[in-house]
């Protein structure tokens, strides 16, 4: 297959995805459209796979710097292609390493990250020995939403937030563990695909307290995807439209 044929085309932007661990999915689009991401200048993608979430911070962001790292080289390797042809190649990097190499990333004149997204491996597979790329991308051991979490507090500045999607069932003992870590959890959104179904993603996002920082309740919405197979919500569109081409 070539690579034109396997390029998925955005709005602003064209991703080829063929050899990254994870390919385009749907989880992966919708946080890097509904995270908040306010005032923030140091943006960190954490298993970036072919980029689609730094692209999408950097279209949204227009003064962030943005670093993208996974341990997969054939991913970085792609991303690196996808951000060097994209308008913000200058604004973004490529970083093969793992998520505990990103603290080597900030200089001493950097006190941390304002932000850090993620769409973070979930599915228990039973794999003790992750083998393929896309095993080691989805294998708990990897790089777990828990695992986000604990590192965020050593990367994020005073007040600065992380973004994931999850598994709506995992979210509730997630959140628990956030509030143990200091974490306040500021904004929430569950997934269906139609209206019938039950939520099966949640969107979360997390501010780190710092002594200025007051524990409020979430703002928690509700997110419908499709009236009928095909056709998206109104929601959707809104959530989406600066990005899908058929929004």
């Amino acid at each position: 297959m070539s690579r034109s044929v396997s390029k998925f085309r955005f709005k602003h932007f064209s991703v080829s995805h063929h050899r990254s661990s994870m390919k385009i999915g749907v989880d992966g689009v919708l946080i890097g459209a509904w995270t908040y991401i306010g005032s923030s200048r140091r943006i960190l993608d954490v298993g970036t796979g072919c980029g689609v979430i730094a692209l999408m911070m950097a279209q949204r962001a227009p003064e962030a710097e943005i670093d993208a790292i996974d341990i997969d080289a054939a991913s970085i390797e792609e991303a690196s292609e996808n951000i060097s042809v994209s308008p913000w190649s200058g604004r973004i990097r490529a970083i093969l390493g793992s998520y505990s190499d990103a603290l080597s990333l900030l200089s001493v004149e950097d006190s941390g990250y304002d932000l850090i997204v993620s769409n973070p491996p979930y599915f228990d597979s039973g794999v003790t020995q992750a083998v393929t790329s896309r095993e080691k991308a989805r294998h708990q051991g990897e790089l777990c939403p828990l695992s986000l979490l604990r590192g965020a507090r050593s990367l994020l500045r005073q007040n600065g937030s992380v973004a994931m999607v999850v598994p709506s069932e995992y979210s509730d003992d997630l959140e628990k563990e956030a509030e143990k870590m200091e974490f306040v959890l500021e904004r929430k959104c569950l997934v269906r695909g139609h209206d019938k179904a039950p939520f099966k993603r949640s969107l979360l996002q997390w501010r780190l307290l710092g002594s200025d920082s007051d524990k409020t309740f979430p703002e928690l919405k509700f997110l419908t995807l499709e009236t009928t197979p095909g056709i998206p919500t109104d929601d959707y569109r809104d959530l989406c439209k600066d990005f899908y081409l058929r929004f």
